[in-house]
């Protein structure tokens, strides 16, 4: 195909060349005619008159079609792989399962940091029982002996002196008794016994009763106070190993959440690195996956050309692969730095792929406008020449060729824009014109060829 190319490019130049000859020959016969007569002393050349109209400058270039993104799965723990449900070629969406390792040791370890878990919490909640029983305590001691149970202290005497009356009035009736033969000495002596048992009853009640009315002691203070701070050291002691505790539930439950693999993105899946039962670490790729909406289409841009491109210029993409379609895209970046060997800038171009019918590895042909202008003044191409980095071209005038001067514009290869120099409706020379000079007498014999 490049062979051809370059084939049909030689025999085109060897054309333009042989016409151009043809023009030189036929001017130089014309310049050397008799002098007797005015007409053979003129340079016979073709003219047309400068328009005004649209002139769009077209390029195509060709480039390969690749991915926007390339990603490697990879599993973020190691294990066995369990399953891998997607094939290459398979469309996955972001979040999908892509790789499933084995969870069993997994979900061992976090039944083991929940039951832990689980104690730990039992041991915080005994520990603020135990904290507010102690601190309640400490504020009964501090707020003093309420009057209702000191009024219960209060009764317990009165009862405990009835009683001691009571026992002393039966210890005399079975002494008086025993006298008379009633009655054995061990009723007296049980009687006497109860007597020392109410006796010390009444002791008890009694100092009971004094010690709720004279407060609580200091030292009694001191003790609940310290059994409360020790409540207190317990109580952070147990949330501390809580958290510690949790920790290692929510680090078990995240690793067998990572033990199921999901896309990071959504993509085409390219390559299946492993298969089931095969052994991984942790950083090791399981796919590889591309992201093919929108591809992009790098494409070598010449220098001169650059000047027309802008990012979001819209672009006609074709590939031979695909006859018949026409994808659009646009000019995303443009390389600020040229290759030195080719003194060219690569372009990339996004086009949306929905159906995903580009393919990484394809190739395309990229169509863009660079410039677009309309109601200008063009003219052929043929009639501008250029020497010694000037262009201009010849314009009739009465018979007589007169040179300009012009400053060109944008080409579409058939014509070209002249943005100073000639108006519209002059008259210019389009063959002929290579050996003429400012002032020679020309004959107009035709329009453009």
């Amino acid at each position: 195909m490049r062979r051809a190319v370059v084939i049909i490019v030689v025999l085109a130049v060897a054309g333009l060349v042989g016409w151009r000859t043809t023009e030189v020959i036929r001017t130089r016969q014309a310049q050397s005619a008799p002098a007797g007569s005015a007409r053979a002393r003129a340079v016979a050349v073709r003219a047309v008159p400068a328009a005004r109209g649209t002139i769009t400058t077209r390029a195509s270039y060709a480039g390969e079609v690749t991915a926007r993104a390339r990603v490697d799965v990879v599993s973020r723990i190691g294990g066995i792989v369990a399953e891998i449900p997607v094939q290459e070629g398979d469309l996955v969406q972001k979040g999908q399962v892509v790789a499933r390792l084995d969870p069993k040791e997994l979900r061992f370890q976090v039944e083991q940091a929940r039951a832990s878990a689980n104690t730990q919490r039992l041991q915080v909640e005994q520990s603020r029982v135990t904290l507010a029983t102690q601190e309640a305590r400490l504020a009964q001691l501090l707020a003093g002996t309420p009057p209702e149970q000191i009024r219960q202290a209060e009764e317990q005497v009165r009862q405990a002196r009835a009683n001691l009356e009571y026992s002393r009035q039966q210890l005399k009736r079975a002494e008086e008794l025993y006298a008379q033969g009633f009655v054995s000495g061990q009723a007296v002596e049980a009687a006497r016994l109860d007597v020392v048992l109410q006796e010390t009853r009444l002791r008890s009640a009694e100092e009971q009763l004094n010690l709720l009315r004279g407060g609580p002691r200091p030292e009694e203070i001191n003790v609940a106070r310290k059994q409360v701070e020790q409540a207190e050291v317990a109580l952070r002691q147990a949330q501390s190993q809580l958290a510690q505790v949790e920790v290692t539930l929510r680090q078990a439950q995240a690793l067998l959440a990572e033990s199921t693999v999901r896309a990071p993105a959504a993509g085409v899946v390219s390559r299946r690195l492993v298969d089931p039962g095969a052994t991984v670490t942790p950083s090791t790729a399981l796919l590889q996956m591309v992201d093919v909406d929108p591809v992009v289409i790098s494409i070598p841009v010449a220098e001169r050309e650059t000047v027309f491109l802008r990012p979001g210029m819209s672009a006609a993409i074709s590939a031979d692969a695909l006859p018949g379609r026409t994808f659009q895209g646009n000019v995303t970046t443009i390389s600020a730095v040229l290759a030195a060997a080719t003194r060219t800038a690569e372009v990339k171009i996004e086009v949306p792929n929905p159906e995903r019918r580009l393919r990484p590895g394809m190739t395309a042909r990229v169509d863009l406008v660079l410039a677009h202008r309309v109601n200008v003044v063009t003219v052929p191409v043929d009639a501008v020449l250029e020497q010694d980095g000037m262009k201009r071209l010849f314009v009739v005038q009465q018979a007589t060729a007169r040179a300009r001067e012009v400053e060109t514009g944008v080409s579409d290869g058939e014509r070209v824009e002249i943005r100073r120099g000639v108006a519209a409706g002059e008259l210019v020379v389009i063959a002929g014109q290579l050996t003429l000079r400012d002032g020679a007498a020309v004959v107009v014999s035709g329009g453009q060829p």
